[in-house]
């Protein structure tokens, strides 16, 4: 845990590093999730308000749940896409909610990174990138990070900065109920005093169209349950984060302990990872099942991984699914356990 020393030095490094910039690009990893996005808008507002150096948040790949995209909506974040940048404009960069290493983030080519705020363990063999580097995995969320940054230098924070923050705390921690860490209690209960309540509610619970609710009937058929792991495949998916929204709702299941759940998105095969009790870790488990293939990454009860597919026909997809079920099950000890399924 950060003492406020430590902290206001570390905001401070970082500030004296990107003075003197004339404008940052500040990224995080590919179709960014509500930790990153208001992590993003917090640093943003940090640099413009200390510094007057005009940011921008570049995002590559897209916002697909339904909770994301209204939080884009409706605290209007500005984001933009990387591709429709002109890199050449910028002569700053920071990183936050992920690391250069991480197979989800591309990383601007010829730019270096100055700086990286990020909660998540680092990538095996990864490089040491970024001559600023505030890497706390005990933390569970980026945005926690940086509400202790705006705290430290006295910036009063705005509503719907608050709310942004607010809300990646939120989901990263479950409502403080996985990966808390003190830092994000204290995060958590100053932004609940600043945040547009109205606003949260809206992103909190969107409306969803009649297809979501027809993709988790079929997912529900899919279900395999081996002790205490569920494990499930959407096969092919139009939307990739339907794999993890099915990972939260199965890992509500009585006497489960591991959720993995898994579906093909393109040519990428997508893996979440929910485990239930605090002390379980994702990462590990990913480390030890994929085996060095495809990219992964996790903090604590929670992790994902993305797959390259090169043979996505029906046998193609089985044998990689059967591959990946059968190394899971034996790392988690219940190779020899009979499936069960709901029906």
């Amino acid at each position: 845990m950060s003492t406020l020393v430590e902290t206001q030095c570390r905001v401070q490094d970082l500030l004296t590093l990107l003075k003197g910039r004339t404008r940052i690009l500040v990224l995080s990893h590919n179709s960014p999730d509500p930790d990153s996005m208001g992590a993003a808008c917090g640093m943003r507002y940090l640099i413009e308000k200390k510094l007057g150096i005009p940011s921008i948040f570049g995002y590559r790949g897209d916002i697909f749940r339904a909770e994301n995209q209204e939080m884009v909506r409706t605290l209007g974040l500005g984001m933009v896409k990387v591709e429709d940048l002109d890199m050449d404009r910028f002569d700053g960069v920071v990183l936050v909610d992920t690391q250069p290493g991480f197979g989800h983030t591309i990383v601007p080519e010829g730019k270096p990174i100055d700086g990286v705020i990020d909660h998540h363990v680092l990538p095996d063999a990864s490089p040491m990138i970024g001559e600023y580097r505030d890497v706390r995995a005990d933390v569970g969320a980026t945005c926690s990070m940086i509400t202790e940054y705006l705290i430290h230098v006295g910036l009063p924070i705005p509503d719907r900065i608050a709310t942004a923050l607010l809300y990646g705390i939120r989901t990263d921690t479950a409502d403080l109920s996985r990966n808390t860490s003190a830092l994000d209690e204290r995060a958590y209960m100053h932004l609940m005093e600043l945040s547009d309540r109205k606003a949260l509610a809206r992103i909190s619970q969107p409306q969803l169209p009649i297809d979501y609710f027809r993709i988790f009937r079929k997912a529900l058929n899919a279900v395999r349950i081996y002790g205490k792991v569920v494990l499930c495949s959407l096969g092919r998916t139009e939307n990739p984060e339907t794999v993890a929204e099915l990972a939260d709702l199965l890992l509500r299941m009585q006497d489960v302990e591991w959720v993995i759940t898994g579906g093909l998105y393109e040519e990428t095969y997508y893996l979440s990872v929910r485990a239930k009790s605090y002390g379980r870790d994702a990462w590990s488990l990913l480390h030890e099942a994929l085996k060095g293939e495809g990219s992964f990454g996790g903090h604590g009860t929670v992790g994902g991984a993305s797959i390259p597919v090169t043979d996505d026909s029906q046998r193609g997809i089985r044998r990689l699914e059967r591959r990946l079920q059968n190394s899971i099950l034996e790392v988690l000890g219940e190779q020899d356990s009979t499936a069960l399924s709901l029906a």
